[in-house]
């Protein structure tokens, strides 16, 4: 095993940086490959026009390097809720707070969705990396900051841990940078990701708010929906 993997407090310090180096690089490279300005005007332009871009993204700068961090180091993948243990308590709290969410998104608001107008098979393909990159691989990426924060502490086994609070704050808080939903919607990913995390902390498993999270994320929905109308 590499003698990074017993760092773990600069494993997550580098995790955190690459979330915004990794995600800036990324969108820079799409933009030289389609020929695109750099300047910042252009940049936001083309996200605006063509969103599923943006899941490369998120593959890249969020999930990918937790990933290969643990494949790297051989990690359990256990202790990041990916297990059969806790699944039914996970899927029933999980459920239990998407279909509130939902409900109440169902009676207060009304969804448009708009044709990226993409044809096979880009519309499957871009569909299945949004759903992938804003859904289950968000969560693992936050999952993974909490057990490896708590680990670099040694608090893995407190609920209402220095990891929980600190990962789910920084974030939920990331999205005033990254989100157009600005302050808002910073405090609504926050206050849902603590309870999703909760929930995995309680449970020990992570699927069910793997599932949650992908049912309720906006961009989740605006992503599939655009590319397979």
């Amino acid at each position: 095993m590499p003698s990074y993997c017993s760092r773990r407090g600069v494993l997550v310090f580098v995790t955190w940086i690459w979330m915004f180096a990794g995600l800036l690089a990324t969108i820079l490279l799409i933009a030289c490959v389609k020929g695109v300005s750099l300047a910042v005007e252009q940049l936001i332009d083309m996200l605006g026009r063509e969103p599923y871009l943006a899941s490369y993204a998120e593959v890249i700068g969020v999930g990918a390097l937790p990933l290969i961090i643990s494949l790297a180091c051989k990690d359990d993948f256990r202790i990041y809720g990916l297990t059969r243990e806790g699944l039914t308590k996970s899927l029933a709290a999980s459920t239990l707070m998407a279909s509130a969410i939902l409900l109440m998104r169902a009676l207060h608001e009304n969804s448009v969705f708009h044709s990226f107008n993409l044809r096979f098979p880009y519309n499957i393909w871009y569909a299945f990396l949004g759903v992938f990159a804003y859904g289950p691989l968000e969560v693992f990426f936050v999952v993974w900051l909490i057990v490896n924060t708590d680990r670099a502490l040694n608090c893995l086994k407190s609920v209402f841990s220095p990891g929980l609070i600190i990962t789910v704050l920084a974030f939920g808080l990331s999205h005033v940078v990254f989100s157009q939903g600005g302050v808002v919607n910073a405090i609504k990913v926050t206050t849902i990701f603590f309870i999703l995390s909760l929930i995995f902390k309680r449970t020990g498993n992570s699927i069910g708010p793997m599932i949650a999270w992908t049912l309720i994320n906006r961009q989740v929905s605006y992503l599939l929906m655009g590319c397979l109308m």
